[in-house]
């Protein structure tokens, strides 16, 4: 049977376009749709060039740099189970991180590989996330009729996993778009429907990602290639020096602005972010241990900030991972932060403005929501990032990209 015929690379797209979709009725099913996106990746790989090619693939990818220090945070993160206060959940986290790593690797190996490297350019998929956009207001504004058709729970803050997933989605349809000339207004419809969805949702997350990814991308134009290190350098400062700044994130706000904010959307964070981090000199160089923040209520219950530090984690990751895993796991993360905008060199320019719009997006929502280690979460940006290096790989001109269909 010539497996080809009915799967390609843009069957690896269409399923992860319909991930948001899912997500509306779901919220943690990015992760069982990541599986499923390297299975595919890897029978693609395997059907071009042949299981040997995908093992030699494999070991030049777990060698690579990158690939190697991922390895020494996760041994780190073993070894620091056994200073955690939440040992059972501390090695399930551990454990999880690395099966994420381990599935972001296979799907980097199999694109390697793969010689049928096709991404369909089509309105389907704009439509798909304006579709999906529309679906989860209709769902807000009616009460959530179709989750409770499927059996799902009614509440509207189960969608906002969806409405997170819609935002980093955004910045790839627009760059797609330039394709798709049938539907002039069909980039303005997407900005507009993603943004009434993120802001009709109960995800304060979306709404912040959401500007940060409109408001950088025409200064990512401007700034082309210098726009790397403007967003790493900014990266970079804001994780390293996150314990500093978050008891001052208030004052940052202009008084204007800061006095119409609701304070569950930013008061409440910055004062779990500063609850957590003056708790982190008591182990600066260790950590706590890998996800010691859930039990961090019950280790510092004596303590007048007690409070704040009962929400499972700090909902920021750098100031998680100062708290976990300290200075050591500080400087892992920095690294591998550092490898990743020197990588982004070797992107297009024209591709650059959308890729580090969604990188922005990114960073925004890890800065100031889910938890460091979720698996749905790290899953989620997986599946934007194999969006990003399938489309790479039409680049290299394995296979040129089709025209509007």
């Amino acid at each position: 049977m010539n497996v080809s015929r009915y799967l390609n690379l843009n069957t690896v797209v269409v399923t992860i376009f319909a991930t948001p979709f899912l997500m509306v009725l779901s919220r943690n099913i990015a992760t069982p749709i990541f599986v499923l996106v390297a299975a595919l990746l890897l029978l693609c790989a395997v059907n071009d060039r042949g299981l040997k090619a995908v093992l030699q693939s494999g070991l030049s990818t777990g060698r690579s740099p990158a690939a190697l220090l991922f390895g020494v945070l996760v041994v780190f993160m073993g070894l620091s189970v056994s200073w955690s206060t939440s040992v059972e959940r501390s090695l399930e986290t551990t454990v999880h991180f690395a099966g994420n790593l381990v599935l972001f690797g296979l799907c980097v190996a199999a694109l390697t590989v793969c010689a049928s490297a096709r991404l369909i350019r089509s309105i389907l998929f704009p439509l798909a996330i304006i579709g999906t956009a529309l679906f989860l207001v209709s769902e807000v504004i009616f009460g959530t009729p179709v989750r409770a058709l499927v059996g799902a729970s009614p509440e509207v803050f189960r969608m906002n996993r969806a409405a997170v997933a819609l935002v980093l989605m955004l910045p790839f349809v627009l760059y797609a778009l330039p394709q798709a000339k049938k539907v002039p207004g069909l980039r303005l419809a997407a900005v507009l429907t993603v943004g009434v969805a993120a802001f009709m949702s109960d995800s304060e997350t979306a709404k912040l990602a959401f500007i940060a990814a409109i408001l950088l991308l025409p200064v990512f134009v401007l700034l082309k290639d210098k726009g790397i290190w403007f967003l790493g350098l900014l990266t970079l400062g804001t994780f390293i020096l996150m314990p500093v700044i978050s008891p001052h994130v208030m004052s940052l706000i202009p008084d204007v602005l800061a006095s119409r904010l609701p304070y569950g959307s930013v008061g409440i964070r910055a004062d779990i972010w500063t609850a957590f981090s003056s708790l982190i000199s008591n182990h600066f160089f260790l950590g706590h241990g890998v996800d010691a923040s859930y039990m961090a209520a019950v280790d510092y219950k004596d303590l007048d900030i007690e409070p704040f530090l009962g929400w499972g984690h700090p909902h920021n990751f750098a100031i998680q991972v100062w708290y976990e895993l300290g200075v050591i796991g500080v400087g892992l993360f920095a690294a591998l932060i550092f490898l990743f905008f020197r990588a982004l060199r070797a992107v297009p320019v024209d591709l650059l403005p959308a890729v580090l719009s969604t990188v922005a997006a990114v960073w925004t929502v890890a800065l100031v929501s889910h938890g460091a280690w979720q698996a749905w979460w790290w899953c989620l940006v997986g599946l934007v990032s194999v969006l990003w290096l399938i489309e790479l790989k039409c680049r290299h001109g394995l296979e040129a990209p089709q025209s509007d269909t």
